[in-house]
């Protein structure tokens, strides 16, 4: 059952609404302007996440999110209270989260690379082969000067056919005590303890 509705601060409560309708129009804008080019993205319930976000915060706490699209739960994290990063292969939707994040104030990173580390990337012949998760680019874990287990959350949204591959990469590359929090168009959001 997903956690109840946290209690925010007005102030707080009406800059996560403002960044989430301006990250859904920036959204709908970028797939207009890219001829569809996107058109297999489909955006999460960024309104929902809030309550496990608070749920799962604590004093000091990490968030990354692998492939984070247009940055809405990076820098709703970083309103939240995380240091928060997101990593993206697309240099537009790296430009666009960035963009949101000024907008909206925040200090959430976004950097631009696969989220898959160097060391995995053999595992390319475990996905299918129209896979859509990008193994190969920029290794954004070596820009950030950061592993996988530096961050206490873990947040993806996973392509339906890949997310038993991508469970198991988090489990092996993340922190024994880290979260991860996945969404499905089909069952919400999902946490799982990695210790």
């Amino acid at each position: 059952a997903p956690p109840p509705q946290p209690e925010l601060a007005p102030e707080l409560a009406a800059r996560i609404d403002a960044v989430i309708r301006r990250g859904e129009a920036a959204w709908d804008d970028l797939h207009d302007a890219s001829n569809a080019r996107f058109h297999d993205l489909v955006l999460s319930d960024h309104r929902a996440a809030v309550p496990w976000l608070v749920h799962l915060h604590a004093p000091g706490a990490r968030l990354v999110e692998l492939g984070s699209g247009v940055g809405l739960m990076t820098i709703l994290a970083d309103l939240l209270g995380y240091e928060a990063v997101g990593i993206e292969i697309e240099p537009d939707l790296v430009e666009v989260s960035r963009d949101l994040a000024a907008g909206a104030g925040s200090q959430a990173t976004f950097v631009e690379g696969s989220f898959v580390p160097p060391e995995a990337r053999d595992e390319v012949h475990l996905l299918d082969a129209d896979t859509l998760t990008v193994t190969e680019g920029a290794d954004a874990w070596s820009e950030l000067g950061l592993d996988m287990d530096d961050f206490d959350v873990v947040s993806t949204y996973p392509w339906p056919d890949q997310e038993a591959w991508l469970v198991d990469l988090v489990r092996r590359h993340a922190a024994p005590h880290a979260t991860l929090l996945t969404y499905s168009g089909r069952n919400g959001y999902r946490i799982r303890r990695l210790g």
